[in-house]
């Protein structure tokens, strides 16, 4: 049980970093900086998305393994 409480705080760690960074490429993606291509717009953009997808994994891995923690508790009353 251990071990999955573990899990679950790691993959809530994971999906709060992932959320930060994508936070950071999107804020990127709209300042203005002389030379920035729309290409280098779209990736900051797109990889923004793509962090925060996989945060929302992370998360709801976390959620389940919650899920399977509160049901062994009430199995062990």
């Amino acid at each position: 049980m251990k071990q999955l409480h573990e899990k679950m705080t790691d993959y809530k760690r994971f999906a709060f970093v992932l959320l930060s960074l994508s936070v950071f490429l999107y804020i990127g993606s709209f300042l203005p900086v002389e030379g920035k291509s729309d290409g280098g717009t779209l990736i900051l953009t797109g990889g923004g998305f793509l962090l925060v997808g996989i945060a929302l994994f992370f998360y709801s891995r976390a959620i389940a393994i919650q899920r399977k923690l509160n049901e062994h508790e009430d199995i062990s009353k």
